[in-house]
């Protein structure tokens, strides 16, 4: 691909720098407001989801207190 000397622009290093920087940022703020949604929709096992004692639990791991 062959880009004329007119379509070319010039920015310097820092300001290249600070928009990489900038969106990095963004990227990461995207990101966590997604996963804050897909949470927040996500409605959980619900009343079918089992629950164990601390008992329970020890055992089946293989620790004890």
């Amino acid at each position: 691909m062959s880009v004329e000397a007119s379509e070319m622009v010039s920015i310097p290093r820092v300001e290249l720098d600070a928009m990489k920087a900038e969106l990095s940022r963004l990227r990461g703020e995207v990101g966590r407001a997604v996963a804050r949604a897909r949470m927040e929709a996500d409605p959980g096992p619900g009343d079918s989801a089992r629950t164990f004692t601390r008992d329970q639990l020890t055992e089946a791991w293989g620790v004890s207190e």
